[in-house]
């Protein structure tokens, strides 16, 4: 499995963005820390399929509750990526598997 950083690599209540190679191409993904537990999805708004980040890094609330898509507005779930509001007519976002290794070491994909 592809490492995508150490724990410390994700700020406590941010959304970061990272990239990882799967073995058939590179992925690019949003890591929501929120205290030691990390979600990740694609970086991908059902709506249009553009970036969440394609106009900016900045797509958490200030609560860390919601990520927002910056291009279109539409508003997901930071802890289980469930559709909030928005033109994404009801598609939430799309889960990446990742752990945190015994060793600090943040891995990505399906084992």
């Amino acid at each position: 499995m592809p490492q995508i950083g150490t724990l410390e690599s994700f700020a406590v209540g941010a959304a970061t963005l990272a990239t990882y190679y799967d073995g058939r191409q590179e992925k690019s993904i949003i890591v929501v820390r929120q205290g030691a537990n990390l979600q990740a999805y694609e970086d991908s708004c059902p709506h249009q399929y553009l970036p969440l980040s394609y106009r900016g890094s900045h797509v958490l609330s200030a609560d860390g509750q919601r990520l927002r898509c910056t291009n279109h507005g539409a508003e997901f779930s930071a802890a289980d990526g469930r559709a909030l509001s928005g033109p994404s007519r009801g598609a939430g976002l799309t889960k990446t598997p990742i752990r945190l290794e015994r060793d600090g070491r943040v891995v990505a994909g399906d084992d």
